[in-house]
């Protein structure tokens, strides 16, 4: 690493798949580790195991963070938080005011929702260990790195169903309005780190160039939750990479298979899976 602070370096730490053959555990979630111009951040935790797993196996000392982000309150990108808090006591853990909340899932299968944000146990313990910095608008956190804020919903995707909140007379839906992402400034342009995409990647997409300015846009990775929209979505968001001159798709955890086939069909060799234990440097 150079001392310019547009050089980044991108590793995957936790997916639902890990590269084969270099002992890495794959889960159900997300994690991805920024290093740049001596600072560290951690971006989301994974559902919780894999993270401690696989920085063992990647020689990745996830000690002395100077921040974590979370990109929302769902136990896949939050579980192993507590790991990290104890490793970093007093650490800085960024995120939307409603990451903290309730979330639940209903599937056809549940006889009633499931809680799949942070147990209240575990959120005792890490707001005792951590200091959390609630931002709901687009932020400079760090020289370079932008944190997204709540994003506005220009583009109506199809709702996840799935995911409920608690009302006043039952459950109703959970729209996620803590997802957000994160945009840093690389050599190579800017890249687009995405947790889940709640919001939708083409509404993430049209926040940031609305807040920047931005017209070229290098990079994203990242879920994109491709995997839970209908078709037509994708093809929108395959029309507006293109917009926007995007180089490099590496898509993760909750893109899906067959979204992730439509894009590398489309864009080739400007396409990979960000599986576990992939490296990127901008």
């Amino acid at each position: 690493m150079t001392d310019d602070l547009s050089a980044s370096l991108i590793t995957i730490m936790v997916d639902n798949n890990a590269i084969p053959g270099m002992g890495l555990m794959a889960e159900h979630g997300f994690s991805a580790l920024i290093e740049r111009a001596g600072a560290r951040i951690l971006f989301d935790t994974g559902k919780g195991p894999a993270l401690a797993h696989n920085s063992q196996v990647l020689g990745v000392n996830l000690k002395g963070l100077d921040a974590v982000v979370l990109s929302h309150g769902h136990y896949d990108h939050t579980g192993g938080l507590e790991h990290v808090v104890s490793l970093n006591p007093g650490t800085n853990v960024i995120a939307h005011p409603m990451a903290l909340s309730s979330h639940f899932v209903k599937h056809d299968t549940d006889v009633v929702p499931r809680e799949i944000g942070m147990s209240q146990d575990a959120k005792d313990r890490t707001t005792g260990g951590a200091r959390f910095v609630l931002l709901d608008s687009f932020t400079e956190i760090l020289d370079g790195v932008w944190f997204t804020g709540q994003i506005p919903r220009s583009v109506v995707n199809e709702p996840d169903t799935r995911l409920l909140v608690k009302t006043r007379t039952g459950f109703g839906q959970d729209f996620i309005d803590d997802d957000a992402s994160l945009l840093l400034h690389t050599g190579h342009g800017p890249v687009l780190l995405l947790g889940c995409a709640h919001a939708g990647v083409r509404n993430i997409l049209e926040h940031i160039t609305a807040q920047t300015g931005l017209e070229h846009i290098h990079a994203v990775i990242g879920g994109t939750h491709l995997g839970f929209s209908f078709e037509s979505e994708t093809d929108a968001v395959i029309d507006q990479f293109e917009r926007y001159g995007v180089q490099c798709i590496a898509t993760a955890h909750c893109t899906g298979e067959g979204p992730n086939r439509r894009l590398k069909a489309h864009f080739g060799n400007r396409f990979q899976e960000a599986w576990a234990g992939t490296v990127f440097k901008f």
